[in-house]
């Protein structure tokens, strides 16, 4: 009988281990959650990156926040620096789903970055997001970090119309030949309230009309992004007072109470089946709560969505959370989605 029990334990250790072996792993594949702590310097941000160029200020629409960046890998083309043809003219028009079929030959993955700021302030020129954008270009992927306006001159849904909109815009049939891309490898990456929009992007993205056959999106990375913006997030556990009052500026709200916009700005009530692979970070004692990104995760899982969920020890938020073992988590989850 004691033979056996110490056989049983040996048994349990052994599973035990290997699950604990799984999760430290720093290239996770597949559904996972996982509890790491990260190093204080913002890896992307310590990087000196030669040979990648950025295209500033391109513009996606009309107004002077409608514009974007592109970083581009060291091996891109030299026409590849240029802005494609009739950008801002044609930007609200949605694209016909036939010409993307002609225009699917492009060769490389691209992400579409979306800046953080409680959707109040924040610029896809700071350092660290200009950061965050070189360095996916140097992992090889073409990077359009994008501005988008801001509460509480332009509340929601401004905000998601325009990242919306230049998602529409890289999948435009000039842009996808300009810069090289191939339409079927296209992921989106957001911050904070960047991480919000991005999330609403990948969630309401099997709607558009242009194509609703199938997904556009094939992967997402959400770092700290508010996933429920209702009275959920004011409860014991939520948000500050001071966060709550931005999010209200946003949602363009006096109070919580006969907010309609709160749910639909909440990724986490828009989820479905369709929905791209999500690579979730999110820190375990930051100002957005955990269990936002949690209940998001176990939301996304219920509806058969991939997601690689990583437990940040400490308060780091948003980006500040890519050291370099988080950021090539990060680049070894886009690749796998993107090809």
């Amino acid at each position: 009988m004691r033979s056996g029990r110490r056989t049983l334990f040996a048994l349990v250790a052994a599973v035990v281990a290997l699950g604990a072996i799984a999760s430290c792993s720093a290239d996770p594949t597949g559904d996972e959650n996982a509890t790491v702590t990260a190093d204080p310097v913002i890896y992307p941000l310590s990087l000196r990156y030669h040979g990648i160029d950025v295209v500033s200020d391109v513009p996606y629409g009309s107004d002077r926040l409608q514009q974007l960046d592109v970083c581009l890998p060291a091996d891109s083309a030299p026409e590849t620096t240029t802005t494609p043809t009739g950008t801002a003219a044609s930007a609200s028009a949605t694209p016909d789903p036939s010409a993307l079929e002609k225009a699917s030959a492009g060769t490389r993955p691209a992400v579409l970055m979306v800046h953080g700021g409680s959707w109040s302030h924040g610029d896809k020129a700071t350092a660290a997001y200009r950061s965050v954008c070189q360095y996916l270009a140097s992992e090889g992927f073409v990077t359009f970090n994008v501005d988008y306006r801001l509460a509480p001159t332009d509340p929601f849904p401004a905000g998601l119309d325009d990242v919306r909109r230049a998602l529409d815009w890289v999948y435009r049939p000039t842009t996808l030949e300009t810069y090289d891309v191939d339409v079927d490898r296209i992921g989106v990456f957001g911050g904070s309230a960047g991480g919000n929009l991005a999330a609403m992007l990948a969630v309401e993205d099997h709607a558009s009309p242009a194509y609703a056959a199938g997904d556009r999106i094939r992967a997402v990375v959400d770092l700290s992004g508010p996933t429920d913006l209702t009275t959920r997030s004011t409860e014991s556990d939520g948000v500050s007072a001071s966060f709550q009052r931005k999010q209200l500026l946003y949602l363009g709200c006096s109070a919580y109470d006969a907010c309609p916009a709160a749910q639909r700005a909440s990724p986490a009530y828009n989820v479905t089946s369709e929905t791209a692979p999500f690579f979730i970070g999110h820190s375990t004692h930051e100002f957005i709560p955990l269990w936002e990104s949690q209940d998001f995760a176990a939301t996304l899982r219920s509806h058969d969505v991939p997601v690689t969920f990583v437990a940040v020890r400490g308060t780091a938020h948003s980006i500040a959370q890519l050291d370099e073992a988080m950021s090539k988590r990060v680049v070894s989850f886009l690749r796998r989605h993107l090809g």
